[in-house]
């Protein structure tokens, strides 16, 4: 053997390397690090080749990380052993080698700082780990044996569970790991020493209800919704809280395991008819059944609400969440589209008043005053007001109408009812008050007010709101949740309409309007409205006659040919196209919009008279144009 200083990009890789899967990069810049921290700890095993070249035998991965550590020496261990032993020693290094158990790393960490003096910093510098891992492992401090035991075995608690576990003095956790395995040991051995081993089952140690077991809290009879039946056959015995409240009933439990165990009882066996129970999801929290929405506290009841039950983990009580069945249409609704981020760096541009959330959140408030204002006119709505709320409805954004061919059969939908309800033998009943109820219905499946391209209804819905003065059936608007939406500059704003004096602060600003305004007051921004339909829909009447103006001149500048000029553009001047302008979504099967085909064509004929001049040959600009036209591309670009 020969202790050699190399530089490390010199050594040859061994070509009968054991290891042949690719190389961790992320492994590799952690070993790197800690090499800058703390050195090489263990030099590679090299073969100096006949040329005296060097090859590594074991130590691969010790060498790339010298490389991204940018040293230029390293040293290597020459050795002059067997060369038919090279392979034995590489494979041997890589499958004896075992990595420190989590106890191991603990009593590492902890000498580390009692006999080194040596910082959370510094070791978490030179192990390459969190100080959030640190910490992990300080709670093994607490522990008892076999605990740290099945730690190590991998087959440990979570770590909420662990924390809990930990708090508790060992003797507790001693005595409730014996009641654990009291039966699973032989006579006259200590069932609080016993250790985990392959053969246990996975689940043999329960320990969310050994960390409910240690937590030493009190679990309230009041709390609870089962009766003393229950609370019997499950074990619960109640004590009394000799300090409490006189009057009321001051009985509680610690036995969290037996506590917990009679609310699932409740859960399974006398849930209050129409309850639906909630599993525990992601995060502790209650998960939402599927064909169930959250029905949130600024939402009018409906009578298809139903109550929703769930054993919440950490206190042990039974929540109560309001749910309401999922409509057709929603089932199999999709989240509203991502925004994508442009190609080029834009400037930043100023926030809106209210955040992309706050107007979702609108979007539905508003679709319920709107619901709400149908309902009030009903029985009494004008015919003529009828017809064109219809008519609004079916210009919304979210109408589409299909062909037989792709039309798809099941369930008859609203639209469909109603007319088996009018015309059940093909000939309208003639009844004013069911024309109006089922009018009123099929317009509430279609006008909506959310904020979807694909499924709102966009201005016709406002337009609606107005017709009906939906205006009247929005609630206060002035609670925590929807003021949040508000950027600083739009909550000031918001303030400064109420004639509030300035705050330093948006959440300042927000309390102050939610205490101005007040639980029986009523508060609704000119944001929220419906107002600003009128003006909104200005705007896109003059978008769709200022398009239409263009294509009829660009049909007279082509002798209404237009389908000539374009062949490869089939329908383009369909007056059935849809509109692209507005939504931004209305292109021709080419990839092209209408509008961008029109200017191009604009373009070629200006283009054609700047390059050729008037006194050149007759054919020669219409040889530029088509010279152009199979190299010119244009593109809008909406501000």
């Amino acid at each position: 053997m020969e202790l050699r200083v190399v530089d490390p990009k010199t050594l040859l890789d061994n070509p009968e390397n054991p290891r042949t899967s690719a190389p961790n990069i992320e492994a590799d810049r952690r070993l790197a690090h800690n090499i800058k921290v703390v050195g090489l700890l263990q030099a590679p095993l090299v073969r100096e080749l006949p040329d005296g070249q060097l090859m590594i035998v074991a130590g691969h991965r010790r060498r790339r990380a010298c490389v991204l550590a940018k040293m230029r020496e390293m040293h290597v261990i020459v050795t002059s052993a067997d060369e038919k032993l090279d392979g034995l020693a590489a494979g041997s290094e890589n499958i004896i080698r075992e990595a420190m158990t989590q106890s191991e790393q603990w009593r590492f960490v902890d000498k580390a700082r009692r006999e080194k003096s040596y910082t959370d910093a510094q070791i978490a510098r030179a192990l390459m780990v969190t100080p959030a891992y640190l910490k992990r492992l300080s709670l093994l401090a607490g522990l008892h044996d076999p605990i740290l035991h099945a730690i190590d075995l991998g087959r440990g608690p979570g770590f909420n569970d662990l924390k809990i576990i930990a708090a508790a003095p060992v003797e507790e956790q001693r005595a409730a790991w014996a009641e654990i395995f009291e039966g699973a040991v032989e006579d006259y051995a200590d069932p609080a020493a016993y250790c985990l081993n392959e053969e246990d089952p996975e689940d043999v140690v329960p320990w969310r209800e050994l960390a409910r077991f240690l937590k030493q809290a009190r679990y309230m009879a009041v709390d609870a919704r089962f009766d003393d039946a229950t609370a019997k056959a499950c074990g619960v015995a109640w004590a009394e809280d000799l300090f409490g409240e006189g009057g009321k009933d001051n009985r509680f439990t610690e036995d969290g395991s037996a506590y917990a165990a009679a609310q699932e009882q409740w859960l399974t066996e006398y849930l209050p008819k129409g309850g639906v129970r909630m599993e525990v999801g992601e995060y502790e929290q209650a998960a939402t059944p599927d064909g169930y929405l959250r029905v949130s506290h600024w939402m009018e009841a409906e009578e298809t609400d139903v109550m929703g039950y769930y054993l919440n983990p950490n206190t042990l009580k039974i929540d109560e969440i309001p749910l309401r069945p999922k409509g057709e249409d929603e089932q199999g609704a999709a989240t509203l589209p991502r925004s994508i981020a442009p190609a080029s760096v834009a400037p930043p541009k100023e926030r809106a008043a209210i955040s992309g959330t706050g107007l979702a959140m609108l979007g539905q408030i508003q679709t319920q005053a709107l619901h709400a204002a149908l309902d009030a006119v009903v029985e009494d709505v004008d015919p003529w007001d009828l017809v064109a709320a219809l008519l609004l409805a079916l210009g919304g954004q979210n109408v589409t109408v299909h062909t037989p061919e792709r039309e798809h059969y099941g369930e008859m939908n609203r639209r469909e009812t109603a007319l088996a309800t009018l015309f059940p033998e093909g000939v309208l009943i003639r009844d004013p008050a069911l024309l109006r109820q089922e009018a009123v219905a099929v317009l509430k499946t279609v006008a909506n007010c959310t904020v979807s391209r694909h499924s709102g209804s966009g201005v016709m819905a406002q337009l609606m709101g107005l017709l009906f003065d939906a205006d009247a059936h929005i609630p206060n608007l002035a609670f925590d949740e929807f003021l949040k939406c508000f950027s600083k500059p739009g909550i000031m704003e918001a303030g400064a309409a109420l004639k509030l004096l300035p705050r330093n602060t948006g959440k300042e600003m927000r309390t102050a309007i939610m205490a101005h305004v007040g639980s029986e007051g009523r508060w609704v921004p000119t944001q929220a409205g419906f107002g600003p339909a009128a003006g909104n829909w200005k705007e896109k009447l003059a978008a769709m006659i200022s398009r239409d103006e263009k294509m009829a001149a660009l049909r007279a500048d082509n002798n209404g040919e237009v389908d000539e000029v374009y062949p490869d553009i089939p329908g383009a001047m369909d007056d059935n196209a849809t509109d692209g302008a507005d939504a931004g979504e209305g292109t021709d099967l080419e990839g092209q919009d209408y509008e961008t085909v029109a200017l191009k064509d604009v373009l070629l004929e200006k283009a054609g008279e700047v390059l050729v001049s008037d006194d050149a040959d007759p054919d020669a600009r219409a040889t530029a144009k088509a010279h152009l036209d199979s190299h010119l591309e244009v593109v809008l670009i909406a501000a």
